[in-house]
């Protein structure tokens, strides 16, 4: 088999696997009883550990601080969460579902968000290894590295 080869049918099952993932994403991007899969995401990540810190959000959500930021004050202008003094820490804000977040869940499914962190989490050390190193290589050769990602489908262009 010819190094050429071999590239080109690499190349094609990246591309094919990022298109799969891509379109699994885009699908559930649309809104769902007005919420998009983002925002669902995030809901789900907060109701699973009630009293979170944005912090923890962003942890949770695999996400930049200020990428949870932004998404925990939409939720909040939208009426679904709400921000509580830690009782242990007077400093910190503890992160809530409300009523309407919780109703907002209840016919919510798992997001593909959670499918992947979730298959990721189980990969071998040394696939998920290679997986982020060759990412990274992708991203960077590509030049797309340069900006903290969002959320996906929840960018500022979208």
């Amino acid at each position: 088999m010819s190094t050429d080869h071999s590239s080109t049918s690499e190349a094609q099952a990246i591309m094919d696997s990022l298109r799969r993932i891509v379109q699994a994403l885009r699908r559930a991007s649309t809104q769902f009883e007005g919420l998009t899969s983002a925002q669902t995401f995030v809901l789900r990540m907060i109701a699973s550990r009630e009293g979170a810190s944005v912090n923890d959000v962003a942890a949770l959500t695999h996400t930049h601080q200020s990428t949870a930021s932004e998404m925990v004050a939409r939720l909040e202008a939208g009426g679904l969460i709400e921000r509580r003094t830690a009782v242990d820490d007077r400093r910190r804000v503890s992160l809530f579902l409300n009523e309407a977040g919780h109703r907002a869940m209840r016919n919510q499914t798992r997001t593909p968000q959670e499918s992947l962190i979730e298959a990721i989490a189980a990969m071998e050390d040394e696939n998920r290894t290679a997986l982020a190193d060759g990412l990274r290589a992708l991203t960077h050769a590509a030049g797309l590295d340069d900006t903290a990602p969002p959320l996906f489908f929840e960018g500022k262009d979208e």
